[in-house]
């Protein structure tokens, strides 16, 4: 028995199977179990890509609040060198007052010898009084304003503290799931190099009857990303892929639409949220179906009954019924 066949054999059931049972169960068992796994990575895959949405959003909530807090933390800066000019002003005007300055009307008219003197002094001081008034209020905003940026400083260092944390946890749930789904990975590629070309087959399923020419063509949106979409069949399932020439089944819906000019949510499951919901009955070319109750698979709607979807590792894009794909959960148009 050669390696590989060691391999599938011993993740059947954890050892290697006996020569006695009759090769159909055999079979049967091995393609039952890479099923299952397929499942189980995809499923890894769209939750990993989920978490990678994540922790970008989390890298740019870090990079902006740093942004703010370097802002912040500026700020408090340029307003401690006003609140020293500020200060500087009013310790003036309480030295000069310490040393027996007089800025009110009866000192000017104790101190005057004419009429125009008296004008004069008055004069000066009542300039003298709106600018330490002026002063002190300066200070008081300033002292006001300096207190507000101190605080925003710290909301905004602890808003980057927070969000580091956060995006390092996410980061983290990210290398496991990348861990899993490589796990995941050599198991089914083990299974699928030992499976014969019957086993093969009935992975693939049969082949339907499907006139790409038949599928609508047009300029919307929809229909160029139907076009893009059938232009792929053949190409290979590759776990986290989005093309041009390989995909996982999100990727393919996303890459799809990309030639159309138009953004969709990246994992089937986001996908499922976006858009608008359609009926069954009222499906349209472009319409992207949502399969499992999990909704960790996705293909689009290419009309006549069938959908464009990437199933699995080891089986091509390919256009099959829509009940062919897996379980109807819903549908969503974009």
């Amino acid at each position: 028995m050669g390696v590989a066949a060691i391999t599938a054999s011993m993740l059947i059931g954890g050892a290697p199977v006996s020569a006695e049972p009759t090769p159909a169960r055999s079979a049967d068992q091995l393609l039952a179990k890479y099923r299952g796994l397929s499942v189980d990575a995809e499923k890894t895959a769209e939750a990993m890509k989920a978490v990678q949405v994540e922790y970008e959003s989390q890298r740019t909530i870090v990079r902006v609040e740093r942004g703010k807090a370097k802002a912040a933390a500026a700020k408090v800066e340029t307003m401690n060198d006003r609140m020293a000019v500020a200060q500087k002003r009013v310790d003036a005007i309480a030295r000069a007052s310490y040393r027996g300055a007089r800025i009110n009307r009866l000192y000017a008219m104790l101190v005057s010898d004419s009429p125009q003197n008296l004008l004069d002094t008055m004069s000066g001081l009542e300039v003298m009084s709106r600018q330490s008034a002026a002063d002190l209020r300066s200070v008081v905003k300033v002292a006001r304003e300096a207190k507000a940026a101190k605080a925003d400083a710290e909301r905004t260092a602890d808003a980057a503290t927070r969000a580091i944390a956060a995006s390092e946890k996410t980061r983290g749930e990210l290398q496991a799931k990348q861990a899993d789904l490589q796990l995941q990975a050599v198991q089914i590629r083990a299974i699928y190099q030992s499976m014969t070309g019957r086993q093969l087959a009935a992975l693939r399923g049969p082949k339907y009857k499907f006139d790409a020419k038949a599928v609508p063509k047009g300029t919307s949106p929809e229909l160029v990303a139907v076009q893009a979409a059938i232009s792929r069949i053949g190409d290979p399932y590759v776990w986290g892929a989005v093309g041009p020439d390989q995909f996982d089944c999100s990727g393919l819906m996303l890459w799809a639409y990309k030639q159309a000019g138009r953004t969709i949510p990246r994992t089937s499951e986001a996908q499922l949220g976006g858009g608008k919901p359609v009926d069954r009955a009222d499906l349209k070319p472009g319409d992207l179906i949502i399969y499992y109750p999990d909704a960790h698979h996705v293909g689009m709607y290419v009309g006549d009954g069938y959908v464009i979807h990437a199933s699995t590792f080891g089986v091509p894009v390919a256009v099959v019924p829509i009940d062919k794909a897996g379980p109807y959960n819903s549908a969503r148009r974009y």
